[in-house]
């Protein structure tokens, strides 16, 4: 019988991935986590992660279905170097694998993915996009946090339909010219993508030759502490700032209605009186400054009516109100709003890509750990489809230049022969005196 290679076509997807995965780690990496003198001989550990990335190629979330479709796919046995004739490795040791190896191999596959890609020179890195996605939980609504519960990590969170469902959520960095993912943060739903922001932003810096220009983000990203970190950085946020609350129903100034001095670190009212930083204080966890003003000068203003019913005039703000003032006002200019409109085709099509084809939409396992580990290898696919395309395109590019050189040297070759005939030689030397 020919060999499997040659039932799989050229341009089979698994065929190009093929040309640039590269697992030689693997067996390093792990082989402390085998005995070296006892027991039954292993299955290639190789073999193991490539099995797992066709989980994720394929979307086949249970092992068992996974293992019945590489039983009967010529391609899929080529991809993890199995004859026809050979024996499967059994479902169980796939489970084991998974635990013996813990997400660890696994980021290293993933940051592999995001090394190749930047020595490939597909990411650009001057614009990022960070967003999050909730991931529906393998457990009964009923089971969501309760002893006992088969997944005792899944948390309630909103999902894109506005219900609450039990899951986990992924927070993404992406490139902006390659759409290369470039960190992931996964936690259970319930937390707040804003608290760990910036953590999986430095992971995705760390990823790049030279720092970042822009880090682009929807609303939930939108705040002073962000925009002071990321200033820190030397990064421009792009994040849509939220308006602030009235001080007690939309009959009074807001704070927006005052105007903050930073330099001076005070505020205006709008009849042009002076509120002084008098002091913080803690509000659910946060640091909040206050700002009063003279009571004497609140008894005697005309426009306190519509101010404050109290003897003076109060204001408590973050410690980050001045990077969030800036953020507003940098959201006004022309060129923001450009590039907020290049946020959704890019972090929203990488995570329509990942739920529709790869099985990011619902957990194929039970657990934080092995919920990190389906992010990752959802994540490295991404990323050497990116590679596997590129390189295509360098082929293809390859091919344009090869068929220009052929047809160049071709017509020079007929050139040649036209002039050195025998015919044209003694026409010549007829001619030469």
């Amino acid at each position: 019988m020919p060999p499997l290679e040659e039932f799989v076509p050229e341009d089979y997807p698994l065929r190009r991935l093929h040309r640039v995965l590269d697992l030689s780690f693997v067996h390093e990496m792990v082989r402390n986590r085998y005995c070296q003198d006892n027991g039954r001989p292993s299955i290639d550990p190789e073999v193991i992660i490539r099995l797992f990335l066709l989980q994720a190629i394929a979307d086949i979330p249970h092992l068992r279905e996974l293992l019945r479709e590489v039983q009967v796919n010529l391609a899929y046995r080529w991809f993890i170097g199995y004859e026809i004739d050979e024996p499967l490795p059994d479902h169980s040791t796939l489970s084991k694998a998974l635990t013996r190896f813990g997400d660890e191999v696994f980021n290293e596959v993933f940051q592999r993915s995001i090394g190749q890609c930047r020595q490939s020179g597909l990411i650009e890195g001057k614009v990022l996009h960070v967003d999050a996605t909730t991931i529906r939980a393998d457990l009964d609504k009923e089971k969501v946090n309760k002893p006992g519960s088969a997944d005792p990590d899944a948390r309630y969170g909103r999902f894109g339909d506005g219900s609450l469902q039990p899951g986990y959520k992924q927070q993404t960095v992406a490139d902006d010219a390659s759409r290369v993912v470039l960190a992931i943060e996964v936690h259970p739903a319930n937390e707040s993508e804003h608290e760990s922001a910036v953590t999986v932003i430095d992971a995705a810096l760390a990823q790049l030759a030279q720092p970042a220009g822009v880090v682009c983000a929807d609303a939930a990203y939108a705040s002073g502490e962000n925009k002071a970190a990321l200033e820190a950085r030397g990064i421009r946020l792009v994040s849509p700032p939220p308006k602030l609350a009235s001080h007690r129903g939309d009959q009074y100034f807001t704070v927006e209605d005052f105007v903050y001095d930073e330099n001076r670190d005070r505020f205006v009212c709008p009849a042009g009186e002076v509120l002084r930083y008098r002091g913080s204080e803690r509000v659910k966890g946060q640091q909040r400054r206050q700002y009063y003003a003279e009571r004497s000068r609140c008894q005697r203003c005309a426009l306190k009516s519509g101010c404050t019913q109290g003897n003076q005039r109060k204001v408590k703000v973050s410690a980050y109100h001045g990077a969030l003032i800036r953020l507003r006002a940098d959201s006004h200019s022309e060129d923001f709003q450009q590039l907020y409109r290049t946020r959704a085709p890019v972090i929203e099509g990488v995570f329509a890509e990942a739920k529709q084809w790869h099985g990011l939409r619902r957990a194929w396992r039970r657990g934080l750990a092995k919920m990190r580990i389906q992010c990752l290898l959802i994540a490295a696919v991404l990323n050497f489809k990116r590679l596997a395309a590129a390189f295509l395109r360098l082929l293809w590019s390859l091919a344009v230049i090869l068929t220009f050189l052929r047809r160049f040297l071709d017509v020079l070759r007929r050139r040649w022969q036209k002039i050195f005939t025998p015919h044209h030689r003694r026409r010549i030397l007829y001619m030469t005196p």
